[in-house]
């Protein structure tokens, strides 16, 4: 990243957003009060003194530390997932003002492709702001028509959610967004035929080793469907390669040439590579195939968890503090849920000169792909589930 790019990018967001409007507060508090003590000063002498000081007292007194948010805080009722719908629009909304091209992704945000008809919760109706937002979205499991247990018994349950998935697709391609699919295999055989059939039902594929997302597979040994032609959208795409973890590659430069060396159409990475942003030079090497001819970089952002390890991250920060902070993830202690519509952590992820989002318009990707777009669930289920 260009030196202005990494300091607009490393900027500490919490010292630049809050404590900026905090000493605002104070000063406004404290400027009110000596107005106050003014007038009282005025109109009654013998009791200026002792109202002015317990005034000034209280102007320099610092501000209530911010409750934490609770979602399930009773007397509140809270939509989550349209919520998401309406975070997703407003990131997509500045990207595209700032540049009208820009790709956004929904990983995981099939499931809101759809809203229930308010009379009838079992028919669903297109909620098409949040797709007309979109690009596309990307699903994993769109091959899993698995509508049994275990034990080979019929399960209502996961009939329903084969059966709602398959809408929600059906849904979204009707609405002209690209699908992309993305599952995970080792075995040569069946790579092969998991590519084969998600392009039959008119998805883009990507079948990973592992869902870590830390390798180029080594089956096909070029991109599946790779064409030499260039492309400028999605629409365009036959073919992605999903990065989220580069470690394994050693350095910048060693990841930057291993990419290089592929045909994918699409290229999904992180800004950050060992902790170190990617730099304009890194990303315009990797809009190149193998072949010769452009293609997409995309970079994932998470807009509903936030880590220790992230850029914005300052050394105060906990559970509840600031407020948006909610709950560390079972599977991942290090890393805590966000209240995703809360204004300060959106202020982060998105919407001015200083945010996650500008950085990697700045740095000259193409798009985002959104990761935690299916963090609805958790709140909609009451919290983690057994």
């Amino acid at each position: 990243m260009h030196t202005e790019a990494n300091q607009r990018v490393k900027r500490t967001m919490w010292d630049k957003t809050c404590g900026q409007t905090r000493g605002q507060t104070r000063g406004q508090t404290l400027g009110k009060a000596r107005g106050l003590a003014l007038a009282f000063f005025v109109a009654l002498p013998l009791i200026v003194l002792p109202g002015y000081s317990a005034l000034a007292q209280t102007a320099t007194e610092p501000p209530p530390v911010p409750e934490p948010i609770d979602p399930f805080a009773a007397g509140i009722i809270i939509d989550f997932r349209e919520h998401m719908r309406t975070v997703v629009q407003s990131i997509s909304t500045y990207a595209k003002s700032i540049n009208p091209k820009f790709i956004v992704i929904a990983k995981d945000g099939l499931a809101l492709v759809g809203k229930p008809d308010p009379l009838d919760d079992t028919q669903m109706f297109p909620a098409n702001a949040y797709m007309r937002a979109l690009d596309g979205v990307m699903e994993t499991g769109l091959l899993n028509q698995t509508i049994t247990t275990p034990q080979g018994k019929a399960d209502p349950q996961l009939e329903a959610q084969v059966k709602r998935k398959n809408e929600d697709l059906a849904m979204a391609q009707t609405a002209g967004l690209t699908v992309f699919a993305l599952d995970y295999a080792t075995d040569p055989q069946a790579i092969d035929a998991q590519y084969t059939a998600l392009a039959q039902k008119g998805l883009i594929p990507f079948v990973a080793e592992a869902p870590q997302l830390s390798t180029v597979p080594k089956h096909p040994r070029t991109a599946f469907s790779a064409n030499p032609l260039p492309i400028a959208s999605t629409k365009e795409a036959r073919n992605f390669l999903y990065i989220a973890n580069a470690q394994s590659f050693g350095a910048t430069a060693d990841f930057s040439q291993a990419l290089r060396a592929t045909n994918h159409d699409i290229v999904i990475v992180d800004v950050f590579h060992n902790r170190k942003p990617l730099t304009r030079d890194d990303i315009y090497f990797m809009k190149f195939k193998n072949l010769g001819s452009p293609r997409l970089v995309l970079a994932q952002i998470d807009i509903a968890y936030a880590s220790p390890f992230q850029y914005y991250w300052q050394p105060d920060w906990a559970q509840g503090s600031p407020p948006f902070l909610y709950t560390p993830v079972r599977e991942d202690p290090d890393s805590l849920r966000v209240i995703y519509w809360d204004a300060e952590w959106q202020s982060i992820i998105s919407g001015n000169t200083n945010s996650y989002l500008y950085g990697i318009l700045d740095l000259g990707f193409d798009g985002v792909v959104l990761n935690g777009v299916d963090a609805w669930r958790f709140y909609e289920a009451g919290g983690e589930t057994e």
